[in-house]
């Protein structure tokens, strides 16, 4: 019998319809995107939510850029670009793993409008310093934190909240087109930091992202609560943190006694630790290896973007999950990076970052969906968690070791390193099927 699963925004949560447990030959492929843009005419609260959210996050984007090339041009460091990712995505790595427990014990409504205000205040308190002059690296640093703290609540209370709106009749297409909403942000942002930053550096980047949160808040003001989907949650489903971690531990152990979960959960980390930290190598490319100004920046991660987002399109149109697919966007991915390092043109290095992009999406598409195809439903759950947990946890890890390869052999040596380890983990997982025979 089949079952509804969920994987992720641009890592995990869009619902597929997974298969019965049971095929051991292979992947089963089955359709994932519906026509997710038809649910924007019907529903009033998420036509108020997606405008908002598209504004919120280019501008959020705007602003990330900015603060980046302050933090570089002050400082011409990889390991304060590192510190800084820490910041931001450290207090989530740690504690996110309990959100689910938080958001399940809140009304994601009225929860969202608080988070969505701090984050407003955040951007506020940095577009007023920047102002006035007094704006320093620590600084940049601790609102990083800050608005990391927050994205503990608000990352699991937003993704909540999608279902309050459109029901879970719509929740697949609700969520695909989200993750849409997000590729278009990451590839307008960075263009418009870019322009920001050569007009009045990061003031303006600032100023935009508090401006996108006052959009944000006022569509959801001008919501319809009455109409929101607001069912209690069923007794046994809000999960106490024990029972998070008795998760995790079970899904850890699912994992090491599966080769080919084992092969997926592993590159899923390599690809997150060493291959994708380009909020710390982008701005050192830009600045040192380029030596280019910020608009050099804005196209470098308008063309890693525009290649996610066509790789989104192609995973959208294909709908299918494969395992051979997965093996080869891992490697794609390393090759590519390879190349990436031996790069010393703006051409050069934006054809391979749009083609690094391309591939990564598939990555993601194929190790998220893999996984849900291969297991039933209890069993999805527990790894659900475990995965969505590996791409958050890395995160600050691969921030760090960015910084510090940076600093010693420059982004040519974070790419050749994170090219390597790429390639060689789906040489390692392919090398482990044939052994294993068809799983």
């Amino acid at each position: 019998m089949a079952t509804k699963t969920y994987i992720g925004e641009t890592t995990p949560p869009v619902c597929l319809d997974a298969l019965a447990e049971g095929t051991r030959t292979g992947i089963t492929r089955r359709k994932v995107y519906g026509s997710m843009f038809e649910i924007i005419r019907p529903h009033w609260n998420h036509r108020l939510f997606f405008g908002g959210q598209l504004v919120s996050q280019t501008a959020s984007w705007t602003q990330k850029v900015a603060q980046m090339w302050f933090v570089l041009s002050v400082s011409n460091s990889g390991s304060a670009l590192g510190v800084l990712i820490v910041c931001q995505s450290a207090p989530y790595a740690i504690f996110g793993f309990f959100g689910k427990t938080i958001g399940g014990r809140l009304d994601s409504y009225r929860t969202l409008i608080v988070t969505q205000a701090m984050m407003m205040l955040c951007a506020g308190v940095l577009t007023a310093l920047t102002f006035s002059g007094s704006l320093t690296v620590w600084v940049v640093d601790t609102i990083a934190a800050i608005q990391g703290v927050t994205m503990i609540v608000d990352t699991p209370v937003r993704q909540a909240f999608v279902t309050q709106m459109v029901g879970r009749e719509h929740l697949s297409d609700a969520i695909a087109l989200n993750v849409s909403l997000g590729n278009i942000a990451q590839t307008i942002g960075p263009a418009l930091g870019a322009v920001a930053i050569i007009g009045m550096g990061l003031k303006v980047g600032s100023l935009a992202n508090a401006l996108g949160f006052v959009t944000m808040l006022a569509g959801l003001l001008l919501m319809r609560t009455k109409e929101l989907h607001r069912p209690g949650p069923p007794a046994g489903v809000e999960a106490r943190v024990g029972e998070i971690l008795q998760g995790a531990i079970e899904g850890l152990r699912l994992t090491w006694g599966k080769r080919q979960m084992t092969s997926i959960m592993v590159m899923v980390f390599v690809v997150e630790t060493f291959g994708i930290s380009f909020n710390v190598t982008l701005p050192l490319v830009a600045h040192n290896t380029l030596h280019g100004n910020p608009e050099i920046l804005g196209v470098l991660f308008a063309c890693y973007s525009t290649g996610w987002l066509v790789g989104t399109l192609y995973v959208a149109t294909r709908g299918w999950a494969s395992w051979a697919v997965l093996l080869g966007a891992c490697g794609v991915l390393g090759a590519f990076e390879l190349l990436l390092a031996l790069q010393g043109t703006v051409a050069g290095c934006a054809v391979m970052l749009v083609c690094i992009g391309a591939a990564f999406s598939c990555f993601t598409y194929n190790a998220s969906s893999t996984l849900r195809l291969r297991m039933s439903e209890p069993l999805c759950a527990r790894m659900r968690s475990l995965y969505s947990y590996s791409w958050v946890g890395a995160a600050p890890l691969g921030g760090l070791l960015a910084a510090w390869l940076s600093d010693r052999g420059g982004p040519a040596l974070v790419f050749a390193v994170g090219g390597v380890a790429m390639a060689a983990s789906a040489a390692m997982a392919t090398l482990g099927r044939g052994r294993a025979g068809a799983v």
